[in-house]
């Protein structure tokens, strides 16, 4: 994702969550671009991914921040399918899921884990590459055949998915949307504007985000989403 677009969807993650110092879970965050960016707001943000160099990169990249915001940044080696047994069922206030829907093979599995270490009416904002996109990037190479599988969902689907596909997982998930919108409509990459045109290209983007067609039609789609069921029971419980 291109700077402007990262400020960009920054910008709507920050309008979805409750207020700082609200707790939440990055959930396949990486090396903490978007974790480190919600604690310098205030947020106390844990980190979990499988790999510990890019959680040492987070904890590196925190603590170049100073002003306290390495404190409020944590990081946990792990399995974003295993939220719960990890940090405990129903203990944080958000969540944040970017760019890991799409290339775990269990969607609902990653789902019902950020389900369950949410406390009741806690957020999920959630990110994903658009296959409506990609199947418009094709037709519009020429690639017709390409464009056609996108759009039927077949092979070389699996990169992405619908706004419509992921509204029904979300909702077995014990998700109620709130809102959705696009990044990166009209902005693909960091071009060289002045900043004038700059200014007017992001005011651009924010007027479409939630419209349509606007929204089907980029490059990301970000979901707003709010648990509406108390934490599942998980292997283990005791009454």
């Amino acid at each position: 994702m291109s700077r402007l677009g990262f400020e960009l969807l920054l910008g709507q993650v920050l309008d979805a969550l409750p207020a700082a110092p609200a707790t939440v879970v990055d959930a396949g965050g990486g090396t903490g671009q978007l974790a480190v960016a919600l604690a310098r707001h205030g947020f106390r943000v844990t980190v979990v991914d499988t790999s510990a160099a890019m959680l040492a990169t987070c904890a590196q990249r925190a603590a170049d921040e100073g002003g306290g915001v390495a404190g409020r940044v944590a990081t946990v080696q792990g399995d974003a399918a295993d939220l719960p047994g990890l940090l405990g069922p129903g203990g944080q206030d958000a969540a944040v899921c970017h760019d890991l829907l799409t290339r775990v093979d269990d969607q609902a599995a990653l789902l019902a884990s950020l389900a369950g270490v949410l406390a009741p009416g806690g957020v999920l904002s959630l990110g994903f590459a658009n296959r409506d996109w990609l199947a418009l990037r094709a037709g519009r190479r020429g690639d017709h055949p390409a464009a056609l599988r996108l759009v039927a969902g077949g092979s070389g689907a699996g990169e992405a998915i619908t706004l419509a596909e992921a509204e029904v997982e979300l909702d077995k998930a014990g998700f109620e949307l709130v809102t959705a919108s696009g990044v990166g409509v009209f902005a693909d990459a960091d071009d060289d504007l002045d900043p004038d045109e700059l200014a007017t290209l992001v005011e651009l983007e924010r007027l479409v985000a939630g419209r349509e067609p606007y929204r089907s039609s980029a490059r990301t789609l970000h979901l707003v989403a709010r648990c509406r069921v108390f934490r599942r029971e998980l292997p283990g419980d005791t009454l």
